[in-house]
């Protein structure tokens, strides 16, 4: 057994190893930037390696191998670091394929890349911005369909990665910061009044996570927030600082690691944090004390249940194996927040990219379409305009003002046709309920002939990803609910949606081929408001999936920062006794993985 006196000595040392550390950095800091160019330096070419290898071998835009990389890169530009210009090239050139191309409006317009607007889509154009891309109708397109997304001020993702892809944080201030940077000035009043309701719940959101509390200080910057408003929320995150200088993901159990700091600092920077304050220069020195000789920081993931959460792992070349991708994020965010220190320079010219497609003025009638009043819309009709205009993919004009109710019954009340699809096969239906508070607009297709199809995009689908229950129930009433849209109410944790789906029809008892069923995703996607849903729906509660877990033990498995899912599942009556094939039971798993707060709650 230590002995009391031990215990005290060991701590002692640790806290002068940690002093010294700190100091050191500090002093380093204090010195000249040498240190901190040479650390970026030494970081670079690992992560451009990394991020060149995975625009070539996936399709899909990440925000750890595509996002983070191009916002960091032209940080690094800005302040004359040098970084492979080709590297750059090709992974914006597969970031940025869905704002580029002649096609690019057409698919803006047909939602034909939704998936999750946050942080997939404000992501997407905070990248933008850094590299330079000029607002245009395409970019306008993307911001209003995130205003649209808005909930009670925040936004809600299904991404269900922590700590990178999980937060309401972080889903509602790279929205905030997307619809700042591109939402069309047509629409500035509706622009502004979504980012005081964001600024307002950032404000009355209490953080758990440093991933919460960096997000709501950089919203509220982004939003424009008075600085009383970022002290408080910088003093929520310095909150969870350590005595190292670092940050950890999550508090009491986590060491500090880089993306946590690093994203600290970025956002501590953002907010008017100078390089030379002791915070910053402490974080500055953890995450310079703790690089790896070949450049990388390691952060060890939190996705550590067999479920497979996203596209099949590849290796890029960067370290780490299983932490590889965490580590990449982690190893991006320390380098951002380090090249904030170094002095902006007269930046070299930008990496060229393609302009945006000009309008001529006889293709005003698009932008009046999406942005337009009803009035300057009727008056293009008076003036002869076709109600049943189309761009040459086939995106109608009825397509383009399906989102606002009176221009989309204005333009069915003049004869346009409710029924016409475009080349893709998208009808002003589909694009109608890829946004919420459109059931006007819906009712109105229906009753002029619009007609559910049971191929393609479904509007159904749409309607269930945005949480909008009146567009929901309107859809049911003219076809049968879909496992898809059942599934996607899961995920992005709508109960109310769940509950009309499976009153409507919908079995919630169907598997997967790994035998994962909806009650696992409930848990695995951290949404525990809709367990009770399923679980009055006979979705069973100890069900276990090809890999012996229970939605009991992925809850004790994966750490969120709650215990939600754990209480609702007991609650529920699930069985704490069930063991997983290592032979452990839900408390012994969460004891084993060291999450305190989810072992408190299963005893």
């Amino acid at each position: 057994m230590v002995s009391h006196k031990n215990r005290r000595n060991s701590w002692y040392l640790q806290h002068c190893v940690r002093l010294a550390i700190v100091l050191s950095g500090q002093a380093l800091l204090a010195q000249n930037h040498p240190a901190i160019r040479s650390a970026v330096t030494r970081a670079l070419p690992a992560l451009e390696r990394s991020a060149a290898t995975f625009a070539a071998r996936r399709a899909c835009v990440s925000c750890h191998h595509n996002i983070l990389p191009v916002l960091m890169l032209h940080l690094a530009r800005e302040r004359d670091v040098p970084f492979d210009t080709a590297v750059l090239a090709a992974v914006e050139d597969k970031t940025f394929r869905a704002l580029r191309g002649p096609a690019a409006l057409d698919d803006a317009i047909e939602a034909a890349t939704l998936n999750d607007p946050t942080p997939d889509d404000s992501y997407l154009l905070m990248a933008a911005h850094a590299a330079g891309l000029p607002p245009d109708l395409t970019t306008a397109v993307y911001a209003r369909r995130l205003a649209a997304w808005q909930r009670d001020g925040h936004w809600v993702t299904s991404d269900f990665r922590p700590p990178h892809s999980s937060s309401l944080f972080t889903a509602t201030a790279t929205a905030v910061r997307a619809i700042r940077l591109y939402m069309p000035p047509e629409l500035a009043a509706e622009r502004d009044a979504c980012v005081l309701r964001a600024r307002q719940w950032l404000l009355a959101t209490r953080p758990v996570s440093t991933e919460d509390a960096s997000f709501r200080l950089l919203g509220l910057v982004w939003a424009g927030a008075p600085e009383d408003e970022l002290v408080s929320a910088r003093r929520d995150l310095l909150a969870l600082r350590t005595p190292s200088g670092g940050w950890p993901e999550l508090p009491s159990a986590y060491p500090p690691d880089a993306y946590s700091t690093g994203e600290a600092l970025f956002a501590l920077h953002e907010s008017g944090t100078a390089a030379a304050d002791p915070v910053w220069r402490a974080g500055s020195a953890f995450l310079l004390s703790t690089q790896a000789p070949d450049g990388t920081w390691r952060v060890h993931t939190r996705m550590i249940s067999p479920a497979q959460v996203s596209p099949a792992y590849f290796p890029t070349g960067f370290p780490y194996g299983k932490d590889e991708y965490l580590s990449y994020a982690g190893s991006a965010w320390a380098v951002m927040a380090l090249l904030t220190a170094l002095p902006v320079q007269a930046a070299a010219p930008p990496v060229q990219i393609a302009a945006p497609v000009e309008l001529t003025p006889a293709q005003i009638w698009i932008r009046t379409a999406l942005f337009g009043t009803q009035s300057h819309l009727a008056a293009l009709l008076d003036a002869g305009l076709s109600p049943n205009r189309a761009t040459d993919h086939g995106t109608t004009l009825l397509m383009m003002a399906a989102p606002d109710p009176a221009k989309a019954a204005l333009l069915l009340a003049r004869g346009a046709n409710a029924k016409a699809r475009s080349a893709s096969g998208i009808d002003a239906l589909t694009v109608a309920a890829a946004y919420r508070g459109t059931a006007p607009s819906l009712s109105a297709l229906f009753a002029a002939g619009a007609e559910l199809k049971p191929t393609g995009k479904q509007p159904l689908t749409f309607a269930a990803m945005t949480g909008d229950l009146a567009g929901v129930q309107l859809l049911l009433a003219h076809g049968a609910p879909s496992a898809e849209a059942l599934a996607q109410a899961v995920t992005f944790g709508y109960p109310d949606i769940v509950r009309a789906l499976i009153s409507a029809g919908a079995s919630a008892k169907g598997t997967e081929s790994s035998g994962i069923d909806l009650l696992h995703w409930a848990v695995i996607a951290n949404h525990p408001e809709v367990i009770p849903a399923l679980v009055e729906a006979g979705v069973p509660l100890n069900a276990t999936d090809n890999f012996g877990y229970t939605p009991l033990m992925y809850a004790a498995t994966i750490d969120f920062g709650g215990t939600g899912a754990v209480k609702a599942l007991l609650h529920a009556g699930a069985d704490p006794a069930i063991r997983n094939r290592e032979g452990r039971t839900a408390l012994q798993q969460a004891l084993y993985y060291r999450h305190s707060a989810l072992a408190a709650a299963l005893r």
